[in-house]
């Protein structure tokens, strides 16, 4: 897959979140200083991108292109994305899933005849409502900080 984000004559940029490493960001200048067309390689490592200068009356467009792709891929390759279970948008998303289903029950616990079973679910699927609430209140709280100052 190619990690070319602009390309013109003379000047192509190459960005990819896996270049925010300084050993892999070396690899890969490493790599492209071995094209004899490549005159200039300038990083970026708080944007994982690479700017790189090259004669465009030595090389075509493509074949230079072509060169750096796979110069990116044998560096970076294709690495698969890591599962983080506990990421920030993973736990809200469970996060909201749990106050939908508690806050249905709790409404569907007002229909139990019997008034104390009713009661307790009632109360207890709406404390859990509750909890979850103030779960996604405490992840946004920089987003309404912003909006409620």
């Amino acid at each position: 897959m190619s990690k070319i984000i602009s390309s013109i004559p003379g000047r192509i940029r190459v960005r990819d979140k896996n270049l925010r490493d300084h050993d892999r960001l070396g690899q890969l200048k490493k790599e492209l200083s071995n094209i004899a067309a490549i005159f200039e390689l300038h990083e970026n490592v708080r944007t994982g991108s690479l700017l790189i200068r090259f004669d465009r009356n030595a090389i075509e467009l493509a074949a230079i292109e072509s060169s750096i792709d796979s110069a990116v891929d044998a560096v970076i390759g294709m690495l698969p994305k890591p599962y983080t279970p506990l990421s920030k948008k993973n736990f809200n998303r469970v996060n909201k899933l749990i106050m939908l289903s508690s806050f249905g029950t709790s409404i569907a616990a007002l229909a139990i005849p019997n008034l104390s079973l009713r009661r307790f679910w009632h109360q207890s699927t709406g404390w859990l409502f509750v909890a979850n609430l103030g779960a996604h209140l405490y992840i946004y709280r920089k987003s309404l900080k912003r909006l409620f100052p």
